[in-house]
């Protein structure tokens, strides 16, 4: 269920079985966006069931922080305009020329293009996997884009890369002081070696703790943070947490 954290903003938290993400949406008084566009339809429709419920409003735009499948792939059943940095779109684009087959899954962990954990989520998430549908942006912007809701509500979409991925994308609202980071302060899972068992899931959280983060990638990302004014963030996977509690993560 979505909950509010903030005058004009609301949040749906993470689900760990298939690696839902944290989902925001913010309205303004003309119109509302939605802050990741979910990992499928069946999570899109699980959204919009509980906004009706709510009686909270549909989104009628949405922005994705960056291209990993868990924060893209319900982009298809929004049926609304959508929005990614040039960089994420191009990866999409890439994306879209998969094959879903376990060959073709095979292959890429293979190569690197995937990953064990993303593998093993999607085919949680999908168990059909026929009904995977990548699609691109509507709305392609380079750097930051700025949207005005309405009612002196306005999101902030930065593009600040990061040590996760080179296209992360954050969302800011200052009128709300509230951060959406995606997966921005998140570790790279995909550049450096490690080892997900679906038997073991209790393990996750204790080896992606181990990992190690690129420190020049953090002080980057820390440049912006610097420049915003925010008391609530919010990470990709995991509860809100204070400025203060996201720059001791960083740092450690």
């Amino acid at each position: 269920m979505f909950q509010k954290i903030a005058e004009h903003t609301y949040l749906r938290l993470c689900e760990f079985y298939t690696d839902r993400p944290n989902i925001g949406l913010i309205c303004g008084s003309r119109r509302t966006l939605l802050f990741e566009a979910g990992n499928s339809a069946a999570h899109v429709h699980q959204m919009r069931q509980e906004l009706a419920a709510a009686g909270l409003p549909q989104p009628d735009l949405a922005a994705v922080s960056h291209w990993h499948w868990d924060h893209t792939f319900g982009m298809s059943a929004l049926h609304i305009p959508t929005i990614a940095g040039r960089e994420t779109n191009r990866m999409l684009q890439t994306v879209q020329s998969w094959s879903w087959d376990d060959e073709a899954m095979a292959q890429r962990l293979k190569t690197g293009e995937d990953i064990l954990f993303c593998d093993e989520m999607i085919r949680r998430e999908y168990p059909d996997r026929s009904q995977i549908h990548v699609q691109t942006a509507d709305i392609v912007f380079e750097g930051q884009l700025h949207i005005d809701l309405g009612g002196g509500v306005v999101c902030e979409l930065l593009h600040v890369g990061g040590p996760h991925a080179s296209d992360s994308v954050i969302c800011y609202v200052p009128s709300d002081r509230v951060l959406f980071l995606g997966d921005a302060n998140g570790k790279d899972l995909y550049g450096q070696p490690w080892h997900f068992d679906i038997a073991h899931e209790e393990e996750l959280v204790p080896t992606l703790a181990a990992l190690p983060y690129d420190r020049d990638l953090v002080e980057q990302l820390i440049r912006v943070l610097d420049t915003l004014e925010f008391d609530i963030c919010v990470g990709g996977h995991a509860e809100p947490m204070s400025r203060q509690a996201l720059y001791q993560s960083l740092l450690l």
